[in-house]
C-alpha cells in the first residue's frame, strides 16, 4: 500500500509541474506559470514519497515508487501534449 500511496502522491506533484511548464505556456500564449524557485520545489518534494519508502526499511516499496513516478511522469506529458495539440 505505501508504495501505491508514494506514487500518487508524487504523481500529483508531476501534474503540478506539467501544468506550470513555462514553456508549454508560452507555446499555448498563456501567461502565469510558477518560478524557478516554485519548479525546483515542487520537483524536491515530488522525490520525497520515494526516500521515505527507502526510510521505512523498504527498498521493494522504493522500486515500485520509482517506476511508477516514471510512469506516472510519461502518461502525465503524454496527456499534457495531447491537451495542447491543435486540431
Amino acid at each position: 500500500m505505501l508504495p501505491f500511496l508514494a506514487i500518487l502522491v508524487s504523481w500529483a506533484l508531476i501534474a503540478s509541474l506539467c501544468a506550470g511548464d513555462p514553456k508549454r505556456r508560452r507555446a499555448l500564449r498563456t501567461t502565469g506559470g510558477q518560478t524557478p524557485a516554485t519548479r525546483r520545489l515542487i520537483a524536491a518534494a515530488a522525490c520525497l514519497p520515494g526516500l521515505l519508502c527507502l526510510a521505512a526499511g523498504d527498498p521493494a516499496a522504493f522500486l515500485i515508487w520509482l517506476g511508477g513516478s516514471g510512469l506516472a511522469g510519461w502518461a502525465t506529458a503524454l496527456w499534457f501534449n495531447r491537451a495542447a495539440a491543435p486540431r
